[in-house]
């Protein structure tokens, strides 16, 4: 008897993804611990997302709790587009004249585009996140690894 439709769909939903990667990975050669092949990482967090989703589906006839509650669309929608907005904008649109944006662009609008899929939209705490995010990004990612982002459209 079920008693977590909970536990259950997102134990299904773990196996699930973790098996696709896990299944995904033997086209690849998978080395060893030492000199690891592409395999490697997809095959162990795939098996171990596989197992962990096992754990959660077994709780589901075990530990009782609430149904689950209908989907949140728009949260949802927001947040997913945000970041596939954060693509585009980094790096254009292939096949489009869509100019690449810039790395500090993208950030403050895919920012303030999730923010919008939360509760309570507030611009100006948005404005301030994407401030502190940009700084963030730029001393990890620019100054800290050196990556050669394009910052701005111009630069």
């Amino acid at each position: 008897m079920i008693k977590s439709k909970k536990d259950l769909y997102a134990g299904i939903m773990f196996i699930t993804i973790g098996a696709f990667f896990a299944l995904w990975a033997l086209n690849y050669p998978m080395g060893t611990a030492v000199r690891m092949g592409p395999a490697y990482f997809p095959s162990i967090l795939g098996w171990l997302t596989a197992a962990l989703g096992v754990i959660i589906f077994v709780r589901g006839f075990t530990i009782p709790d609430e149904d689950p509650r209908p989907t949140q669309w728009k949260p949802l929608l927001w947040i997913h587009g945000s970041a596939i907005l954060f693509g585009i904008l980094v790096d254009g649109l292939h096949g489009t004249n869509l100019p690449k944006m810039g790395f500090v662009t993208a950030v403050v609008v895919s920012v303030i585009a999730c923010s919008y899929g939360g509760y309570e939209f507030k611009l100006k705490e948005a404005l301030i996140e994407s401030v502190v995010l940009v700084v963030v990004c730029y001393l990890a990612f620019v100054y800290g690894l050196g990556l050669p982002f394009r910052l701005f459209p111009w630069s």
